[in-house]
């Protein structure tokens, strides 16, 4: 009987490795839907809002894209381990903007390290108390973001900090004279997170954790470790968002990027990653902030009030949240 146990246990240690890629594609539907609307709706834009092809504003979508697509690829991380969201994550990047600010006169390569790892580590702790100390993942993040933006207004005093060094590589650089290299940054951390999630253990095991955790935890994968690289990976997202965020003024204050929460779920759900966990890919997460990003800048190229389009991109989330819930049916009644 120990042997028919040892051989079960064996058979589910290695079969989801070989059946996460198939089940991964179950919400492909959602995500290209997506990637085909966000290509029409630029098309159409193109065709008819005035200025919205200009150099400038091309520059401008790009630049709102780049924090919110890290932003969203640390919140996928999390979304695709099971744990919905991290609801701290627009504290820690506000936090970053001031301790960017006061720490650039060190230069800006030390400076960003020193922020994205404090982010990380902030990330990492939450992760620690969730696997360790089993707490509620969703309470946990809030009550840490209160802690997070407590401590950034005592070491303020609640005004805005002037960074002393030059932050315009990362702030207003670009490559060819067109290319910000806060694209590249993007296209770089979402290059090594994809890596992680698809070719590694750790990532295999974020996902089946997501997908399958009763399933996980039989096989004997290591969910605790999960847990905190994948919050780890978040909270590093959100200290180099703010450090994007940061850099356009070399200045920090906590109420800059405090929306990260709201921007990066948005293109989470948006983009077509499963909010059950485990379905999903980092570029859902980018396309889903590309294509939000075009409908404000749409938007507000269009002289729509700002209030107007915080309606318009509630309306959107909703809408992909309803078309992702009717596409699980579906697929649950083939």
């Amino acid at each position: 009987m120990a042997n028919v146990i040892h051989h079960s246990t064996m058979q589910i240690a290695i079969h989801p490795t070989q059946w996460l890629p198939a089940a991964a594609r179950s919400g492909n539907t959602h995500s290209w839907a997506i990637r085909i609307s966000t290509l029409m709706l630029t098309a159409i834009a193109a065709a008819v809002v005035p200025g919205f092809t200009s150099f400038g504003n091309v520059q401008g979508i790009m630049y709102s894209v780049a924090a919110v697509g890290i932003g969203a690829i640390g919140m996928a991380m999390v979304t695709l381990s099971g744990y919905l969201f991290m609801l701290s994550m627009g504290a820690t990047a506000a936090v970053s903007t001031c301790m960017f600010a006061a720490l650039i006169h060190f230069g800006l390569v030390p400076t960003v390290a020193i922020v994205v790892c404090a982010g990380a580590l902030i990330g990492a702790v939450q992760g620690g108390v969730i696997a360790w100390g089993q707490a509620n993942p969703i309470i946990t993040t809030i009550a840490t973001s209160s802690i997070i933006v407590g401590i950034g207004v005592i070491y303020t005093g609640g005004v805005t900090v002037i960074g002393a060094g030059d932050a315009s590589w990362l702030g207003r650089g670009t490559l060819f004279g067109w290319l910000p290299h806060q694209i590249i940054i993007l296209a770089v951390f979402a290059a090594a997170a994809s890596f992680l999630l698809e070719k590694t253990r750790i990532g295999r095991e974020m996902r089946l954790m997501g997908m399958r955790p009763e399933v996980a935890r039989i096989a004997g994968l290591r969910l605790s470790l999960a847990t905190f690289v994948c919050y780890g990976i978040a909270g590093a997202a959100a200290g180099l968002a703010g450090s994007l965020i940061g850099s356009a003024s070399a200045q920090g204050n906590v109420t800059y990027g405090i929306d990260l929460d709201f921007n990066a779920i948005a293109a989470v759900l948006v983009g077509g990653i499963s909010i059950r966990g485990g379905r999903g890919h980092v570029s859902d997460a980018v396309t889903g902030a590309i294509f939000l990003a075009i409908i404000s800048n749409i938007l507000l190229v269009s002289g729509v009030g700002y209030e107007y389009q915080l309606v318009v991109k509630g309306l959107v989330v909703l809408a992909a949240v309803v078309f992702g819930a009717l596409l699980s049916r579906l697929s649950g009644r083939k």
